[in-house]
């Protein structure tokens, strides 16, 4: 019957035998229970469990109450007397495993998360994630006050908040899906060009504001040079000199 029992500590304080839910009683009782679960499988001593109760401020019969409370948790819990709640030396102890506590689950869960993530899993790491943080149902310990549920809230908080860092961090998939693409450069674009000359800037004059543009004339065309007619350097002289016996 003990392997069939099982612990919500991640919103209220609850109980159940397979799928059927243990009525657990007063507040007083669940708190006592509460405060088991969060030391599950070690022993808690009286005089924590009464601190829990009452912030450190406890009744004369503060131990008293306790007493029955654990009386009236082992009949509810453990009918047939299986050790399943047990006074030790060192206190109380309620003999479940983390794996009846949803608390003990989680942290499981996360330890696995984190491991998975170390070793670059991290598709198999979501995953974890995803079914650990689904244990959550409400504030942690509802409707438990005091110093000492305080800090055991705000451990499980902590740890809740860890648990979605890791769920942050992108899976292998997500991170091929959203990386940009590298285009590579083609063969005609491997060689570098030289840059071309650039011509001196010349400032031009700017031209001068007129209400209406007017139509800038053509060019003329360029004048054909007139070149001289040919000259004859032998004109009016002799190819050759004349001979001078002839003039005898």
């Amino acid at each position: 019957m003990t392997d069939a029992l099982r612990f919500e500590v991640l919103g209220p304080i609850r109980a159940y035998r397979g799928d059927e839910p243990i009525d657990l009683g007063p507040p007083s009782r669940r708190a006592v229970l509460a405060i088991l679960l969060l030391h599950a499988g070690r022993p808690v001593p009286m005089e924590r469990i009464v601190a829990a109760l009452w912030d450190g401020d406890p009744p004369e019969n503060g131990v008293d109450v306790v007493l029955r409370c654990i009386g009236a948790l082992r009949r509810t819990l453990d009918p047939e007397r299986t050790s399943l709640l047990t006074l030790t030396d060192g206190g109380y102890v309620l003999r479940v495993g983390d794996s009846a506590v949803d608390a003990g689950r989680f942290r499981a869960g996360l330890a696995q998360a984190r491991r998975e993530q170390q070793t670059g899993n991290a598709d198999t790491a979501t995953l974890v994630v995803h079914r650990a943080l689904g244990l959550w149902q409400d504030k942690p310990l509802t409707g438990m006050t005091g110093t000492i549920f305080e800090a055991a809230r705000t451990r499980l908080n902590e740890e809740r908040a860890e648990a979605a860092r890791l769920l942050a961090t992108p899976s292998s998939a997500e991170q091929a899906a959203t990386a940009p693409a590298v285009p590579m450069p083609a063969a005609a674009e491997t060689a570098v060009p030289m840059p071309a000359p650039t011509a001196p800037a010349v400032s031009a004059p700017a031209p001068a504001e007129t209400a209406v543009s007017a139509p800038v004339p053509a060019a003329p065309a360029a004048a054909k040079p007139e070149y001289p007619e040919p000259i004859d350097p032998w004109d009016g002289h002799d190819l050759f000199p004349p001979d001078p016996m002839s003039i005898l």
